[in-house]
């Protein structure tokens, strides 16, 4: 072989070492904007619906694609059927779920829900390519991508797709940690709701024993409003100031071996009143580590 082929000559190595550079550059480039376009930046736990979320969706896909029409459906949570949440423009709404339904009738969305990748077809009038991809996390499907763009414009690369798919991918878990957020917040109306229809005193403190909650009963007991308690209010300012020393080393040695306890004491009305009580204390716990403490407290019954 000779030496003047330019595949092996000095020429042909600089052009092939500039490929390979090239190449290297791509790839980094690449990478950080996988990077970059994964990082949601969103409140996730601050918000009460999801559409924030697909709105940055919606702006992390323009800087790689511009589609003409971008769409999300969501899955109810209570029905499982997929419901238009976002169209982008709004007016090509009406469009988009006619050609969802042509879709779902020929089995193509049915598909693209299995596949773990975009798929690309037609619309209906053969006018437009649709890119269709799962918005999916390893637990369960919540919801699909819809892509258009003129049939006009040339195909997206692999690369492309696959930045979309990573894109959809921590769109799927954002919306996935929104439910399991706006799941929890419901959880906690509801005990919150029914703490309050109780007749006893139930609080929560801080680890110094400042009162984080209280519920309305101590409103009838002790003549407090929990909306208006001062921010320093603690737990021993519900009993008796002679009882406090006793109590305060209680409490403090609930708090110090993390062990539930039930203690007699002088508790204290608004008005300087005295009645006996039981105080019933649970510490809350986390990471092995005592944080603060729930509880009960209510009138003792007389002997």
């Amino acid at each position: 072989m000779s030496n003047n082929d330019p595949t092996f000559g000095s020429a042909g190595l600089h052009a092939r070492l500039r490929h390979l550079e090239d190449q290297a550059r791509f790839t980094l480039d690449v990478l950080d904007m996988a990077f970059n376009l994964g990082d949601f930046q969103t409140s996730i736990n601050r918000l009460e619906e999801p559409s924030a979320l697909l709105d940055e969706a919606v702006a992390r896909i323009g800087e790689l694609v511009q589609f003409s029409v971008t769409a999300f459906y969501l899955v109810d949570e209570h029905t499982s059927d997929f419901v238009l949440s976002l169209c982008r423009p709004s007016q090509e709404g009406s469009a988009i779920e006619h050609e969802v339904e042509r879709l779902i009738e020929t089995g193509v969305f049915a598909l693209a829900v299995r596949e773990n990748r975009p798929i690309t077809v037609y619309s209906s009038d053969n006018s437009h390519r649709l890119v269709l991809s799962v918005l999916a996390t390893t637990s369960r499907v919540r919801g699909m991508f819809i892509g258009a763009m003129p049939r006009t414009e040339k195909n997206l690369s692999g690369i492309l797709l696959s930045l979309l798919s990573l894109i959809l991918k921590h769109c799927a878990n954002a919306i996935e940690s929104f439910e399991l957020y706006r799941l929890l917040r419901e959880h906690e109306r509801r005990q919150r709701e029914f703490i309050d229809t109780l007749s006893v005193t139930v609080f929560e403190t801080d680890p110094a024993g400042i009162l984080r909650s209280l519920n309305r009963a101590a409103a009838t007991q002790f003549g407090l409003d929990p909306a208006t308690l001062p921010p320093a209010a603690g737990l021993l300012d519900l009993l008796a100031p002679d009882d406090r020393p006793r109590m305060a080393a209680a409490i403090a040695e609930t708090l110090r071996n993390g062990q539930p306890a039930s203690l007699a004491c002088e508790a204290m009305h608004a008005s300087g009143a005295t009645f006996p009580a039981v105080l019933h204390l649970a510490p809350c716990m986390h990471e092995g580590l005592c944080i603060g403490l729930r509880g009960v407290l209510g009138r003792r019954p007389a002997e």
